[in-house]
């Protein structure tokens, strides 16, 4: 009865995140609710756990240190789209408060169900090793972008390789952030400053006015050099915090 029970429970829980996350018919409070529900949904399958398991127990330190970082993340991530789209006579057309507040939650369930969750699973339960795990996760994230900006939403388009590449690397970053804190809160911070910035409002061409699709969002700066070398960057930091982090467990544990 208890597999069954957490069996309904999980899939409820896939389901609030994928109706509840996503801007449907100009619905910005949607994915408020999407996160609600899937707080709900772990709480009753995890119980008093289900904070750990979803990365959600953050300090007060940590959730000011938390709103710090996003907050210079916003301001990185403007000037950085300003700078590469120049290049390519691209604007920003800054847009309204409703879209900024689809995107904190937007990203938050994606931090926990995309992130979170599948970690803790993943490392703590099923014991698979953490530098495995993070990069795997890292690898079905960039993939799904591909399949589904190319056969399943509206606006459809071929991912470039290069934005494939970033997708990859950030999404380790991000997995990395969430394994070596045990919260989602930097992780959180990096991705929503820069999709605040990069889908929270209207990205156009000078001289048409015409919007930039999804897919050119992502080719046109994911898929640029700056954000290749800054995501390779970071993801070699993380790369080495976290093998430093397992040979020290490692030690630990054959020592006792």
């Amino acid at each position: 009865m208890k597999r069954i029970r957490n069996t309904i429970l999980t899939i409820l829980l896939l389901s609030s995140y994928l109706l509840f996350s996503y801007y449907y018919f100009n619905g910005w409070w949607y994915s408020s609710i999407g996160t609600v529900l899937i707080l709900l949904f772990s709480y009753l399958i995890w119980g008093k756990q289900f904070r750990r398991v979803t990365g959600t127990k953050i300090s007060h330190t940590t959730f000011h240190k938390t709103v710090l970082l996003a907050f210079i993340m916003i301001v990185a991530s403007i000037l950085l789209i300003q700078h590469i789209g120049n290049r390519h006579m691209t604007a920003i057309q800054f847009t309204n408060c409703r879209n900024y507040f689809h995107d904190i939650f937007y990203i938050l369930n994606e931090e926990i169900i995309l992130g979170a969750i599948p970690l803790y699973l993943l490392i703590r339960k099923w014991k698979i090793n953490s530098l495995l795990a993070t990069g795997g996760l890292a690898l079905f994230f960039a993939a799904a972008h591909f399949a589904f900006y190319r056969w399943i939403f509206l606006q459809r388009g071929t991912l470039e390789l290069t934005t494939l590449t970033t997708l990859f690397l950030v999404a380790f970053v991000r997995n990395c952030l969430i394994v070596l804190n045990g919260h989602i809160g930097y992780s959180w911070a990096l991705h929503f400053g820069w999709m605040m910035v990069m889908f929270g409002n209207r990205l156009y061409h000078v001289k048409t006015n015409v919007s930039l699709t999804e897919p050119q969002r992502f080719n046109m700066f994911l898929g640029s050099p700056e954000m290749v070398s800054i995501s390779l960057i970071l993801a070699v930091v993380s790369f080495i915090y976290l093998t430093g982090r397992d040979k020290r467990i490692k030690k630990i544990n054959l020592s006792e």
